[in-house]
């Protein structure tokens, strides 16, 4: 019999895929490592090589690829708006692709699952929110600074409030998924930016 190529990083990779899967879908409660080795085609010993319970694949995969996937879905984009126009656009579409299952559904339904009873989980879940205001609020700074956001405007507080906003979506998501929900929503978020608009 051929042995297989040990690959730990492929491995790593495969496990954390497959975990964010579930957690994303399952909730962190509702993912149990005996079906996820299952549907990795892995044992339960590759598993705990790599990771030695279910919280420390959590916070792995949170940290990391979770981290990644709202930087690709928010920050990379943030970064080339030049406009209010250009943050309206975005923001309308943000609003009609979230989808239950996503990034920014997995990271706020995580959050209101895990926040109060781990407090580990809680924080590595708060560096991703941190660090989805921080690129909202980068860009109404540069906006400030270009001339197209309100020179009164603080660009921390306006970020709370629109990943506040998102995050708000993606829960109603879930009971309301039809797009109109979606639309009344994005042209409502449009008629407040109007508001960082100078006048």
């Amino acid at each position: 019999m051929k042995q297989r190529k040990k690959q730990p990083g492929v491995t790593r990779q495969l496990i954390l895929d497959v975990a964010g899967e579930r957690f994303a879908r399952d909730g962190y409660s509702g993912t149990g490592l005996g079906p996820l080795v299952i549907q990795a085609g892995l044992t339960k010993g590759a598993l705990f090589h790599h990771f030695p319970d279910k919280r420390s694949l959590a916070l792995a995969w949170i940290l990391g690829d979770l981290m990644n996937a709202i930087g690709a879905l928010w920050g990379v984009p943030l970064r080339g708006i030049d406009s209010l126009d250009g943050l309206r656009t975005f923001c309308r579409a943000r609003s009609l692709d979230l989808r239950p299952g996503d990034a920014t559904s997995a990271l706020v339904a995580l959050a209101a699952e895990t926040a109060a009873v781990d407090l580990v989980l809680g924080a590595a879940l708060e560096e991703v929110f941190a660090a989805w205001r921080t690129a909202v609020a980068g860009l109404l700074e540069k906006g400030k600074s270009a001339g197209w956001i309100h020179p009164s405007i603080q660009p921390a507080v306006e970020a709370a409030i629109l990943v506040s906003a998102f995050s708000g979506l993606s829960v109603t998501t879930k009971c309301n998924p039809e797009e109109s929900f979606r639309r009344t929503f994005a042209t409502g978020l449009e008629g407040y930016l109007e508001t960082l608009r100078p006048q």
